[in-house]
Parts: structure tokens; sequence; C-alpha cells
């Protein structure tokens, strides 16, 4: 249910894409995509990994309360404030040349989508779980109706786009702040309450934030070494490739909070991850096949080259499922400290590569190292999960 709740979402996001893309062309699809990438960077790091040690230590019954994970996001939200104001500020004018009203609707969506995000696991953590699909639903169609609203009034523009989406994560974090506040007792602010969560973060802060690197690096380089227009084509291919990932993400969830729980056996894990790795193998073979013969109608002739990238870019998107299913195992079985590995190693190698190789093959290079990068990553997951499994079945017998 929460899948589906995401694929309309996904659908809505695409919409946006698509409306935005059409009328404001590469160069400005590619500011949007800019702003959009600072803020989901600046979310991962100024979460600190508390959103994911946090969620899966209340499920675990181990010492921390949702009162406390409450009061902790609450200060968080400022940090993220600062930390988007700052880096719009100083980057988008120079290098993207965005004026004062882009830079401030970016710090507001900044600050929903962290809020939005910390709510998740807020919600997940009291078990509040089929919600989250509502905070899903208005997240993506809240954007796309404002945007066909400016679109049939002629006054569609990047700042309209990103408040937009701010407006439809504001309403998602707010939604799923009022069912958790239905299940908590008074919001705490005890800073001595907070080191569990925040020592069992940082490992997770690290990973997370390696692989946020790793999935929006490529597009950050490609606007950097190249052009706002050709970061416009690359970022369309690689969201149309994405896509599936909405689906697969909350099975990653839940999948690591029933392995919290011990709803789900170490035996089981084997059977479950074959079937959903062949299922979104297939998944994405359709969208290899299927998106690339519908861009230029969709979007025309300015985004002719995304349709080359797709089914590259779609295999890379296979190698990381199985890099996500391996980590949501390691989450559910409290093996924080091996998640930054693999997250480290795919993201240093796809920034060091993308360096070089941007410049010389432009979107298409970043595609193939996102493959070698992704494909790093699902291999170090997998032998890690592989090896916790084993340590798990051995010492429940």
């Amino acid at each position: 249910m929460i899948a589906a709740a995401r694929l309309v979402s996904s659908a809505c996001a695409l919409l946006v894409a698509i409306a935005s893309a059409r009328q404001l062309g590469p160069v400005g699809r590619g500011e949007i995509v800019f702003v959009i990438t600072v803020c989901i960077l600046s979310s991962e790091l100024v979460s600190l990994g508390t959103n994911v040690s946090g969620r899966v230590k209340i499920l675990q019954n181990a010492g921390v309360l949702i009162e406390d994970f409450l009061g902790l996001a609450i200060v968080l939200v400022a940090v993220q404030a600062a930390l988007v104001a700052g880096v719009l500020v100083t980057v988008g004018p120079r290098w993207f040349e965005l004026d004062a009203t882009v830079c401030a609707a970016g710090v507001g969506a900044g600050v929903a989508m962290f809020f939005a995000h910390m709510m998740l696991d807020a919600s997940f953590a009291v078990r509040r779980t089929l919600e989250t699909g509502v905070r899903d639903l208005l997240i993506g169609i809240l954007p796309v109706v404002g945007v066909l609203i400016a679109v049939s009034a002629g006054r569609l523009s990047v700042s309209i786009v990103i408040v937009v989406t701010a407006l439809g994560y504001i309403s998602g974090g707010g939604y799923l702040w009022g069912v958790v506040r239905r299940e908590t007792g008074p919001i705490r602010f005890t800073p001595s309450r907070w080191g569990p969560i925040l020592r069992s973060g940082m490992p997770v802060l690290v990973g997370s934030f390696g692989q946020v690197v790793a999935f929006r690096a490529d597009r950050l380089i490609v606007g950097l070494l190249s052009t706002s227009a050709a970061l416009g084509v690359y970022s369309v291919a690689a969201t149309a490739a994405e896509l599936p990932r909405i689906v697969l993400i909350p099975a990653t969830q839940v999948l690591a909070n029933r392995v919290a729980t011990g709803d789900i056996s170490t035996r089981d894990l084997r059977s479950l991850l074959t079937r959903l790795m062949a299922a979104y193998g297939i998944l994405m073979v359709v969208v290899a096949v299927v998106v690339p013969s519908i861009f230029i109608p969709l979007l025309g002739g300015g985004f002719a080259g995304a349709r080359d990238l797709v089914a590259v870019l779609a295999l890379s998107e296979w190698l990381l499922a199985v890099f996500l299913l391996s980590v949501a195992v390691l989450t559910g079985l409290g093996q924080f400290r091996w998640l930054p590995i693999p997250a480290i190693v795919g993201m240093s190698a796809i920034v060091l590569a993308d360096m070089f190789v941007v410049p010389r093959f432009g979107g298409a290079g970043a595609a193939w190292v996102r493959v070698a990068g992704f494909g790093s990553m699902a291999m170090l997951a997998a032998l890690l999960m592989r090896r916790c499994i084993r340590s798990s079945y051995r010492a429940a017998s």
C-alpha cells in the first residue's frame, strides 16, 4: 500500500518534471535540480543519522523514546535552515545565477523536506506505517496541482516550482506530525537523552550521506563542469530511471522494521530478497525499453540526448537495488557500524571518476560511472549482509 502511494507520488513528480522541462527548458530545469539536490544532501547531513538509529532503537525498545526523538528533530530543523541558506547564497548566484527569490524558496524547501524526512521515521517508530502513504500522496499531488495552475496561467517559473514542492513536503510532514503526536506524551528537549541516538547515528550518517552523495553527485558535477542545459538533459534521464526506486524504498523500510522487530527471521531472508530482486529487475527492463521512446513527444527535441542514457541508468538502478536491500537487512539487525563502508567506497568512486570523465564524455560518461559505482556498493553491501546474517544465525542457534 505504501508502494502504491509512492507510485502515485512518483507519477506526480514526473508530471512536474515534464511540465517544468517543457516550459522552462533545460536551463530552468537544471536550476531546479541544483536547488533540490542541495536540499536533499543537506537533509542527510543535518539528520546526523538519527532518523534511522532513533527509529530502530525505538522499535527494539532499546531505551530511546519517541518524545526524545521529536525534541531532537525540532532542534535540527533550525540547523537545516542555516545550512541550506549558506550553500544557496554562496554557490547559487555565482554558478547558476540564482536570484534571491529562488534562494529563499530553496531554504523553505530544504526545511520542509528535512521535517518530512524526520517525521517519516517517527511514524515508522510508533508503528503507524500506512499513514506514511498519505504523506507521500500529499508530497506528490499538491506540487503537481500548483504547477498545472501556474502553467495554465502562464506564470510558471523556477521559484514557483520550488515553492509548490516545499508546500507538498510541509503538508506531508505536518500530517505525520499530527499522527505521531497522538501516540506520544510531551516532547522532551533533554540533550542527555539524545546521546544514544547520536552515537548510534554517526555511522548511519556516514553511510547515508555517502549514499546521497553517490546518488546525486553526478548531477552536481555535470552542472558545475558542463552547463545548466546539460544538467537538465541528464537529470531528466536519471529521473526516469530512478522513478521505480519510489516503489523499492518503502519495501526496504518495511523490511528493516520487520527484521528489527523479529517479524522476519534470518532463515526467510534469502527467498524474500531473491523474489524482490527478480521483480525489480523485470521492472527496470521495462523502463529501459519503454521510456526512451516517449522522451521527445513529452519533452521536445531539446531533450533528445536523454534517450541514449536511460538503459545505462536503468542497469545502475538494478545494482543499486541490491545495495539498498542489503543495507535494509543490516539496519534491521542493528549492524550500524558496517553501513558506511559500501557507501563511502561507492561515493568516492563516483565523485573521483566523474571529475575526470564528465568534462570529456558528459552525461554518457556519468551514466557509466554510476554503473561502476553502484556495482561496487552492491557487492560490498551484499557480502557484509551475508556475514552478519551468518553471525546472527549462529548466535540464535
